[in-house]
């Protein structure tokens, strides 16, 4: 279970620096989440998601497997191999969210609805050759009008990435067996708990006025963006049952995908030193029970 809470809270942990520090490489001229956000995911994903595997029962079969090797480490091969594509799939799918939005606007412009934030952002329309045929908004700021501000950007980018977490988790449920089961409805109902939680809250900061605009940097989503997130959640679940799936075939073919062979990361020397009585034991003065 230990491992599974790494699965679960390493990728996401990483998703959310990495979603901004490629979707500024990219070409955005602002971060696709706001401190706020990162905060936020990070703080609610850990203590809702990742209880969820803390208490997860014992799958089937696992006492028919052998005991970890000493001197093993818990991140193996195959787990950080399974991090870095659940990291690497969140990643992509935010930042992608991003600009899939970004994408409906005219000339692929964007800038923030707060007026003070958009003076080099090509908001107006002299930044344009056709300028003269763009909407305005109806602010008086002479900007022109776009279908999604940054602030949509920001709460696609937002849920895609919690979205994304809790099909991380629902996958991570099992380590070989398919979620795509009755089984994942059974065992752990802390699990739809946790999930319920984190889907509610979401909804709440993305609608809620004031705790969505002032506090999160955000506005409220419309359908689009709704089915740009569904579609992505159901990505990144697909992407981590592949895997799983994938796993269990290499392990039918006797590949040791449990990592259960020393690697790099482990220390096969580990509880093979010198385990006799510490140095002034023998002088201690030890009295035997009778019975």
């Amino acid at each position: 279970n230990l491992r599974k809470v790494l699965f679960i809270n390493t990728p996401i942990n990483n998703a959310q620096g990495m979603s901004v520090l490629f979707g500024l490489a990219f070409g955005l001229k602002q971060s696709p989440l706001s401190p706020i956000q990162v905060l936020y995911s990070n703080l609610i994903c850990a203590i809702t998601l990742g209880f969820v595997a803390a208490i997860e029962p014992p799958e089937e079969g696992i006492m028919s497997l052998p005991p970890r090797r000493i001197g093993k480490r818990l991140i193996g091969r195959f787990l950080l191999l399974r991090i870095l594509l659940a990291t690497f799939t969140l990643t992509c799918l935010v930042v992608a969210s991003a600009f899939w939005l970004k994408s409906f606007n005219p000339h692929g412009a964007l800038f923030s609805l707060d007026a003070k934030f958009a003076e080099n952002d090509n908001a107006y329309p002299g930044d344009f050759d056709d300028g003269d045929s763009l909407e305005l908004m109806d602010d008086g700021s002479g900007r022109i009008k776009l279908n999604y501000y940054l602030e949509d950007i920001r709460a696609i980018a937002f849920n895609v990435l919690d979205f994304g977490a809790i099909s991380v988790t629902i996958s991570a449920r099992f380590t070989y067996l398919s979620s795509v089961h009755p089984r994942v409805f059974k065992g752990n109902k802390y699990c739809w708990y946790s999930v319920l939680i984190v889907a509610i809250l979401q909804l709440i900061i993305t609608y809620v006025p004031g705790l969505n605009s002032v506090v999160f940097q955000m506005k409220g989503m419309d359908g689009t963006s709704w089915g740009i997130v569904i579609f992505f959640m159901f990505i990144v679940f697909v992407v981590m049952e592949v895997e799983k799936a994938v796993r269990a075939y290499l392990k039918f073919k006797d590949v040791d995908v449990e990592d259960r062979e020393y690697g790099a990361f482990d220390n096969p020397m580990e509880g093979e030193g010198d385990m006799t009585m510490p140095k002034g034991a023998s002088n201690l003065n030890l009295v035997a029970l009778e019975k």
